[in-house]
């Protein structure tokens, strides 16, 4: 937890105790203070107007002015006098977890109507990972098919199926960015091919879809080169008249099978390849990168946090065909939704820049 330190000072205001002498908390005239349970406060008196007009220790009370009677000092303790150099009042405010903190006043031990109301509030958790685990995932599908009843072993092996088949069907859905990835392929003099039997220590396994590439000459490490290379599809490749033709790449075909391969034209020349490590030329690629199986039940999803809600209610929709066929129209249209606010999130925000329109002459 934190320690905050907060500067206290002593002069005239008014609130709503009238007017008079009020402590200034970090300059702010006697505002109410928000304690965090679990956290340490340090307040500073060491300000000589702490010690004008009399001596004002701060302190802590159940009541307003601590009238009637109502003294607060658990995890309170004072040091020096007010006004003088180290004086000050530590407050480490009892965690939520053993016996909290009430609603508490800070006032002054020795005038009235100096302070104001000092809540306490309860901390937040302070995480931001949640990941539920796979059977966390197909217990909420389950739940909002209306499924009641056991969960049997096949059940639960039927979920999992339907969770990868839709995992699949996202691949269709467009690209997703939290699985772009970047890879950096060696160039070898003369291949045409390269895949993940031919390199598997620098081509991606994972390899769905070719978003882009280029041709990186890093041979002057100081200033590298990239030149974009164009992408051609299968017809076009296959018109090439001398496929093995050498020079420096400019296109790339894209062979889309189980384990994909990719195709360069024309093949790198000696000029534009060589055996170091790493090599200084290279064929760089962005790929979409496939969405790993759900695998164990003890597993968390190979899932961003942003598509959570899609992956509930998508999973939901596929059960309901298999368990509850009469809310499936209904599974499917909330589906539907929450994978669509989901991609849109997903998307690049870029900057846009309109350009107004010049006319000349007449209209011209």
């Amino acid at each position: 937890m934190a320690t905050i330190t907060y500067k206290v000072t002593v002069a005239t205001g008014t609130t709503q105790y009238g007017t008079g002498n009020r402590f200034y908390i970090n300059g702010e005239l006697a505002p109410v203070l928000y304690l965090q349970e679990g956290n340490t406060y340090i307040f500073d008196q060491s300000d000589s107007s702490n010690a004008s007009g009399g001596v004002h220790q701060i302190a802590f009370s159940r009541n307003p002015n601590n009238s009637p009677v109502a003294a607060y000092t658990s995890g309170v303790t004072s040091t020096g006098t007010p006004g003088s150099s180290g004086a000050q009042t530590t407050f480490n405010v009892a965690p939520v977890r053993t016996t909290g903190a009430p609603l508490l006043f800070y006032y002054c031990t020795n005038h009235s109507g100096m302070g104001n109301t000092a809540q306490t509030i309860s901390p937040t958790s302070e995480e931001t990972q949640f990941n539920p685990q796979i059977d966390d995932i197909i217990e909420e599908a389950f739940e909002r098919t209306g499924v009641k009843s056991a969960r049997t072993g096949y059940m639960l092996r039927s979920a999992r199926r339907s969770l990868n088949i839709m995992f699949q069907e996202w691949a269709n859905r467009g690209v997703h960015l939290w699985k772009v990835k970047l890879a950096k392929v060696p160039l070898v003099e003369g291949q045409a091919e390269y895949n993940f039997a031919a390199d598997s220590e620098n081509f991606p396994e994972d390899l769905d879809t070719v978003l882009e590439a280029y041709y990186r000459n890093n041979s002057n490490a100081a200033a590298p080169e990239d030149i974009a290379l164009t992408k051609i599809d299968r017809s076009t490749y296959s018109q090439t008249p001398n496929k093995l033709a050498k020079g420096t790449p400019s296109q790339y075909y894209v062979e889309r099978k189980l384990n994909p391969s990719i195709f360069l034209y024309t093949t790198p020349s000696s000029s534009v390849s060589d055996s170091t490590t790493p090599s200084n030329f290279q064929f760089c690629f962005y790929y979409l990168a496939k969405i790993q199986d759900a695998g164990a039940y003890t597993n968390t999803s190979d899932i961003v946090n942003r598509f959570y809600p899609c992956m509930m209610s998508g999973l939901a929709y596929y059960l309901s065909q298999k368990y509850s066929p009469d809310r499936s129209q209904e599974l499917e249209r909330r589906y539907e939704s929450e994978l669509l606010r989901a991609l849109d999130a997903d998307n690049q925000g870029t900057s846009t820049f309109i350009s107004p329109q010049t006319f000349y002459g007449d209209g011209v």
